[in-house]
């Protein structure tokens, strides 16, 4: 019974995702690792147990902390890559105001 929260509140999340997604706010590209997060919460839902077999596969005693674990190194990566890109922008910025500086400044010796 307790799983059913659990069903619709992922069901909720593969909306939601779905929905920003559609109205652009979201790139496919940005949202692919929400969405598979989302189907494995649905997955995990519908197959509580699920966790405690991969635990023993890993040799985990308390399944709970391999599932966070799995979190944290999910959460990890999601925010590796926008820190990545971040950096990207910024040089990409960088670039951009040298670049409308030089322009501004040939603009000027003309006149």
């Amino acid at each position: 019974m307790n799983n059913i929260y659990f069903i619709i509140i992922a069901i909720l999340c593969i909306i939601y995702i779905g929905s920003v997604v559609r109205k652009r706010k979201f790139s496919v590209k940005e949202s692919f690792f929400w969405m598979v997060a989302a189907f494995l919460m649905l997955l995990l839902s519908i197959f509580p147990y699920s966790i405690d077999f991969i635990a023993k596969f890993f040799g985990v005693e308390y399944p709970p902390t391999l599932f966070l674990v799995f979190c944290i190194i999910f959460l990890v990566f999601v925010n590796f890559r926008n820190s990545k890109r971040i950096a990207e922008q910024q040089e990409k910025i960088t670039e951009l105001a040298q670049n409308v500086a030089i322009l501004k400044e040939k603009e000027n010796e003309e006149k």
